[in-house]
């Protein structure tokens, strides 16, 4: 059974350094998936290393819904996303709080689930709500540290988005750790 581990805030601090970009690089990993006027949500979104990146892809015509448990992180968002004049496309939302899946139910064109999943107390319902959420055709990039999450734990979870109705595409991902792309068919 895979430990929970919550990346503590001032973490978030590291996420952003641009030496990331060598091994997670925003645009080379997301611009197959993300096109101008798409809504997407970056699920676990820390400072918004991806959102910020995301929000240039959608341009002025989308949205990128940004959810995360800890306000200080969504804080540090909001100012960036200031700076770089993008916080009319970016929303920060508040897990538990801000944030109603409900609200976006069949509005989502792409969800970026990338190293976040293995800090999520209830997996299913995680699932069974950005299946809600997810437009038909629309698709998740599904991805976990291998460091943190074992291939074990990884592939229970890619059942469990089964289980909610997603199905596995053939697409293959550029990333390092454990990865798949979800996408919902009906």
């Amino acid at each position: 059974m895979e430990k929970r581990r919550i990346c503590p805030w001032w973490m978030g601090y590291l996420l952003l350094i641009p030496f990331r970009k060598f091994s997670h690089n925003p645009n080379r990993m997301l611009r197959p998936f993300i096109k101008q006027g798409m809504n997407v949500l970056d699920y676990g979104c820390a400072m918004g290393y991806f959102s910020l990146p995301m929000a240039k892809m959608t341009g002025s015509d989308g949205k990128v819904y940004c959810v995360d448990i800890q306000e200080k992180m969504l804080l540090k968002l909001q100012q960036r996303s200031r700076k770089a004049r993008l916080d009319h496309i970016i929303n920060p939302l508040l897990a538990g709080s801000t944030f109603d899946p409900a609200t976006l139910t069949g509005q989502i064109d792409f969800t970026l689930l990338f190293y976040v999943v293995h800090e999520i107390p209830d997996k299913e319902k995680l699932f069974n709500d950005i299946f809600s959420m997810t437009k038909r055709g629309g698709k998740v990039l599904f991805a976990e540290p291998s460091g943190h999450v074992s291939a074990k734990d990884f592939e229970r979870s890619v059942h469990m988005a089964i289980s909610a109705g997603f199905a596995v595409s053939d697409e293959k991902l550029n990333s390092s750790g454990l990865s798949v792309i979800l996408i919902r068919q009906n």
